[in-house]
């Protein structure tokens, strides 16, 4: 019984020791990284770094951050940001955001409150962290902009995992629900206030392939940018408005999309009221585009809704034949 007691001393000694040892070399990373920022011409700052979680995990807490890109103008403020690692599983990581945060850009500033804001990563900690899989969750978001506009979500959940047989294909899954509107873009789009105030779901499912891994590179260097999307369904409900959307898009260095989405749209006729109220299709082409919308309703065999193609060419993008504006740019900042 002796022995035993002393080998399990022995043993918590140099289980302490080591975690001391994880502690320290945790520590030492997170300031050599956010030096090796500040070399590049960073604002790199942090108050404090302190490292608990003994014995289990190691949980490192940046106090007073300060990071701001000089390449793209993005800057991000908060008084405190958590990661946490399993002792014996450092491919996993889990990371905790405060319920107040700022980003900022050149144009404008963004507070940002929340209730919940949390991601669990899979990582490849000798490949610069590359990711393997992502789950996010979010709760209760207010973003509050200076230049006078405000949003909101009820609650929002991520999850990437990167396809095994390449670094730079992921499969991607989101959820928004109960998402409210700056309230300047919803009286535009709906001035007599007839749909409810939140847009009720929107869901976004499909794999991406990116031109670089997701790894610290892209925080340090620049965001890898989508060459091809497959998408299995984007879709959203607000009101009585209904909208899904499936197809491949290939996509240009410059973030231009490319190819064709079927697109099925309920309730056609509200959406074409907010595309006129948004100044989109304006009162000059609005009865042309709508007989030739009845006539796609009318194939679909329900008048109130639409089958149709949407096509993305030479940077202009189509619904069926009717050209409906700019396509979107996908570039990532």
């Amino acid at each position: 019984m002796k022995r035993l007691v002393i080998l399990c001393i022995v043993v918590a000694a140099l289980g302490s020791v080591a975690w001391g040892v994880g502690a320290i070399l945790t520590q030492t990373a997170a300031a050599r990284w956010l030096d090796a920022r500040a070399d590049q011409g960073w604002v790199a700052f942090t108050r404090e770094i302190t490292v608990g979680g003994y014995p289990l995990d190691f949980t490192t807490q940046f106090h007073g951050v300060e990071l701001a890109d000089p390449e793209t103008g993005l800057a991000w403020s908060t008084d405190r940001f958590v990661l946490e690692q399993d002792v014996w599983r450092l491919d996993r990581v889990a990371a905790i955001w405060p319920a107040d945060q700022i980003i900022a850009s050149p144009q404008e500033r963004l507070d940002i409150t929340n209730t919940t804001m949390a991601a669990r990563l899979d990582v490849q900690p000798t490949n610069r962290f590359a990711l393997d899989g992502l789950h996010a969750d979010v709760t209760d978001v207010a973003v509050v902009s200076n230049a006078g506009w405000q949003m909101a979500m009820a609650e929002a959940t991520l999850d990437v995992v990167r396809q095994s047989d390449s670094d730079m294909i992921y499969d991607v899954t989101a959820f928004v629900f109960d998402m409210v509107p700056p309230a300047a873009w919803r009286n535009r789009l709906d001035p007599a206030n007839v749909l409810p105030q939140a847009i009720e779901a929107v869901t976004y499912t499909a794999t991406m392939e990116f031109d670089a891994p997701w790894d610290m590179s892209a925080v340090e260097d620049r965001r890898p940018q989508i060459t091809r999307i497959e998408i299995d369904e984007i879709s959203a409900v607000w009101g009585n408005m209904r909208f899904r959307a499936s197809g491949t898009l290939e996509v240009t260095p410059g973030g231009v999309p490319e190819g064709e989405l079927a697109v099925r749209a309920e309730n056609w006729e509200a959406m074409m009221d907010l595309a006129a109220n948004a100044g989109v299709a304006p009162e000059s082409i609005r009865r042309t585009a709508e007989a030739i919308l009845r006539v796609l309703a009318g194939m679909s065999g329900r008048p109130e809704n639409i089958d149709a193609t949407l096509s993305f060419s030479n940077g202009r993008a189509f619904l069926g034949p009717l050209p409906i504006g700019l396509a979107p740019s996908l570039r990532l900042r």
